[in-house]
């Protein structure tokens, strides 16, 4: 009878298990971008929710800050996860295309220490977008919504 018991637990726990990761994963931790600019790799491994600016084009995915000139950018690499769907698949469908910007609130995991993209130790892996608050092409310039006259350590193209 005991060996029946114990392979019963078996079964039950390894099939709680994954169920208790996956639920635990859908739920984002809010992070504002100054949280988040002041120390990125401590996000390393988690889901975030996140308002700031997409800024992209030919070599250039990455994320300023929504509300001021920071006097330091990390260096964050976008990408976005081929699984999106619904709403999200059309937003970002809908972004400018070639290089544009965009302030919406984004959902994703960060992944830190291997080179991304052009060579950043950070990237966010962008899994849902929930809000696009402004979009508009990098043709037309740089937004009246993107914070001005930064200093050159923060590039905006």
């Amino acid at each position: 009878m005991c060996p029946r018991i114990l392979a019963v637990l078996l079964v039950i726990t390894n099939c709680y298990m994954p169920t208790v990761g996956a639920n635990a994963e859908t739920v984002p931790q809010d992070v504002t971008y100054s949280q988040f600019a002041s120390n990125p790799s401590s996000f390393s491994g988690k889901r975030i929710r996140i308002r700031a600016i997409f800024v992209y084009g030919f070599e250039l995915s990455t994320l300023r800050s929504p509300t001021h000139c920071a006097e330091h950018d990390p260096p964050v690499w976008v990408d976005f996860d081929d699984t999106l769907q619904g709403k999200s698949k059309r937003l970002f469908h809908d972004f400018p295309k070639g290089m544009g910007f965009v302030l919406a609130t984004f959902v994703g995991k960060i992944e830190t220490g291997e080179p991304y993209g052009t060579g950043q130790r950070v990237r966010l892996i962008v899994n849902q977008i929930e809000e696009v608050e402004a979009e508009q092409n990098a043709k037309r310039g740089i937004p009246v919504w993107v914070p001005q006259n930064c200093p050159s350590s923060s590039k905006t193209d």
